[in-house]
């Protein structure tokens, strides 16, 4: 600090980094401020040498509970992503074993399905089989009391009669 506005004046004391001042009164040609500390000290300090904000080591404490407070919020959200990330992987394997057990399902079904339309196909079979055979049996039938009406008409007129008496009344 200088007695007056240039630095040709006299030194009259020093201010600490950090001390608060009240600025008076300003010297464009010099550039020099008029300043009055805390403790009443008056005097003149180049202005390029003050601070409009607060110095480092006025800062730092601030600045250190900043960064433990951000630290903390980061590292809850690092669990909570940790967290987030861990259900999200217990969920893709929970899913993978459901489509495993699903295809296996699937799979046992399709067996199933071809399995019954083999069955079906061959009771098809069975029942056309089973049906030309009972229509076989029922032609046999037919065919055979045609066959035997037929040979009981051809030969029932050769078959002697008894003869009918006249016995006159």
């Amino acid at each position: 600090m200088h007695s007056g506005p240039s630095l040709e004046y006299r030194i009259i004391g020093a201010l600490a980094v950090g001390t608060d001042v009240n600025a008076l009164e300003y010297n464009e040609e010099t550039k020099f401020m008029q300043v009055k500390t805390n403790a009443g000290k008056t005097g003149w300090v180049k202005l390029s040498e003050l601070q409009q904000q607060p110095p480092a080591n006025v800062l730092l404490p601030k600045i250190q509970k900043e960064l433990a407070a951000a630290k903390n919020t980061l590292k809850r959200a690092n669990n909570s992503h940790e967290q987030t990330v861990s259900n999200k992987d217990q969920e893709i394997i929970d899913k993978d074993k459901l489509i495993a057990r699903l295809r296996l399902e699937k799979k046992a079904l399709e067996e199933s399905v071809a399995e019954l339309e083999a069955l079906n196909v061959e009771f098809d079979i069975l029942k056309e089989t089973k049906e030309s055979r009972m229509m076989m049996e029922w032609l046999m039938y037919g065919g055979s009391i045609l066959f035997f009406g037929i040979l009981f008409g051809l030969i029932l007129p050769f078959l002697p009669r008894r003869k009918k008496s006249n016995s006159g009344w």
